[in-house]
């Protein structure tokens, strides 16, 4: 088990921009942001941030501090992929963005930089990047590896497509001891079974 302060800091890092609210996410076929449809196997529980600024939708099975699963619901060029609302009012440093005609490598080097960033991270990786089709298309897969301050390990795991200029994935990342690897074949089976919907779709 982690200890109770590292759970504390990961989820301070995660929520620092506003309090939480969580829904349950029931296991049979839902829409996120309108525009990806995802059967789960299990309940999750989606996690509403008002901090947090994005074309994201975030779940979580046993806490933020654990694990969580980012959707990326049509991240738009000139756009970052999700930054702290408290980061823009305080003026720091503008983050970085996506573009439209980014290969895998650079959103691989893109996602690396905006964790490295939003959670304080001491190391931020990605790795193994690797072709793999999603949702009746093209798109890629990579691992990633994040260290934070409160020197726990998560691994991770990001699938993503680009479809009319717009960038669509989901991110799964949890503890790498027992929390990512227990729920890794879940995230499989919900990437497996995503479909776009909506304006995605057109």
């Amino acid at each position: 088990m982690m200890p109770m302060r590292s759970i504390l800091a990961a989820a301070l890092l995660l929520l620092a921009a506003g309090c939480a609210q969580f829904t349950l996410v029931t296991p049979e076929r839902q829409t996120v942001g309108g525009v990806i449809s995802v059967a789960p196997g299990t309940k999750w529980n989606k996690i509403t941030t008002p901090g947090v600024e994005g074309k994201v939708e975030v779940w979580t099975l046993d806490g933020p501090a654990l694990n969580t699963l980012v959707f990326f619901t049509g991240v738009t060029d000139g756009e970052p992929l999700f930054t702290r609302r408290a980061a823009a009012a305080s003026g720091e440093e503008k983050p970085p963005v996506f573009r439209s005609k980014m290969n895998p490598v650079e959103i691989q080097e893109l996602l690396e930089a905006t964790a490295a960033r939003y959670f304080r991270t001491t190391i931020a990786e990605g790795r193994n990047l690797k072709a793999e089709p999603i949702a009746g298309g093209r798109g890629f897969r990579f691992e990633t590896r994040l260290l934070g301050r409160d020197e726990v390990e998560r691994a991770g795991v990001f699938v993503g497509t680009i479809r009319n200029g717009k960038l669509y994935g989901a991110w799964f990342q949890g503890a790498k001891l027992h929390y990512f690897e227990r729920y890794l074949p879940e995230f499989d089976r919900l990437v497996s079974s995503a479909e776009l919907v909506g304006e995605a779709a057109r």
